[in-house]
């Protein structure tokens, strides 16, 4: 049939768009999508007609994309042991940031076991006081929050080594001692890393906000901010996660 007939280049994109949806990033970034955009329309439509069957609707697709997003996060627990192991045998360049990166995973080791308990907790599969479930539940973004800032430190020193680079290899054009095809490929690898510390720059400025939010017990900042920041943090990450794919 000539219309499932495809050209090379959608052949690629269907082929792409299959990896990224098999992965449980790329799944878990579509989820994360659905879960922050329906929060806002959900709020817009409410402010409208409080019982509109639409936002109900939408409600209750979220709650169980929100399990699914929890679930799949215990698959992090692996490759968060195999990043610890790996970052100490490679330390990255400079003792500042090999610091961040123990602080980060030591954040990280007290994030996800407190939030899976939580969850648990949550679906009465464990016995846990209300009181000590919400505790847990704040701690586990505390520890979320802390991992964000110390981002913001990796951000910035990676930024600088980043800076750096871009300077020597400006030196290094000027003397006319290497080949061309070396210096623009090496050019090519710092603009990649220049636009992949914006995307990140992006993505963990919208969950700061959210990490403070869910960090206290009584929040000021509103929900629709939360679905906004969330939201913008999901395309941020899809966009990352695509290109990767």
């Amino acid at each position: 049939m000539a219309f499932l007939r495809l050209t090379n280049q959608q052949q690629e994109t269907l082929d792409k768009l299959c990896r990224f949806l098999s992965s449980v990033r790329g799944t878990d970034k579509v989820l994360m999508l659905y879960a922050y955009v329906s929060k806002v329309i959900i709020l817009k439509l409410q402010e409208h007609n409080k019982d509109s069957i639409l936002a109900q609707r939408l409600k209750n697709l979220a709650v169980p994309v929100g399990d699914t997003r929890v679930l799949l996060r215990y698959y992090g627990l692996i490759p968060l042991f195999q990043w610890i192991l790996f970052s100490e045998r490679n330390p990255p360049s400079t003792p500042f940031l090999r610091l961040i990166y123990r602080l980060q995973n030591l954040a990280n080791l007290g994030y996800y076991p407190l939030e899976h308990i939580y969850y648990l907790a949550s679906h009465n599969v464990i016995h846990l006081t209300e009181e000590t479930k919400n505790r847990v539940g704040i701690w586990s973004c505390r520890f979320w929050a802390a991992y964000v800032t110390l981002y913001f430190l990796q951000l910035h020193q990676e930024h600088r080594l980043l800076e750096n680079r871009q300077l020597q290899l400006s030196q290094r054009s000027r003397s006319n001692a290497e080949p061309k095809e070396v210096l623009r490929a090496e050019q090519t690898a710092i603009s990649n890393e220049y636009q992949s510390l914006i995307i990140n720059t992006i993505i963990n400025t919208a969950y700061f906000p959210l990490t403070l939010h869910w960090s206290v017990e009584k929040s000021w900042f509103p929900e629709l901010g939360v679905g906004l920041c969330g939201s913008v943090a999901a395309v941020a990450q899809i966009y990352s996660a695509w290109k990767n794919a």
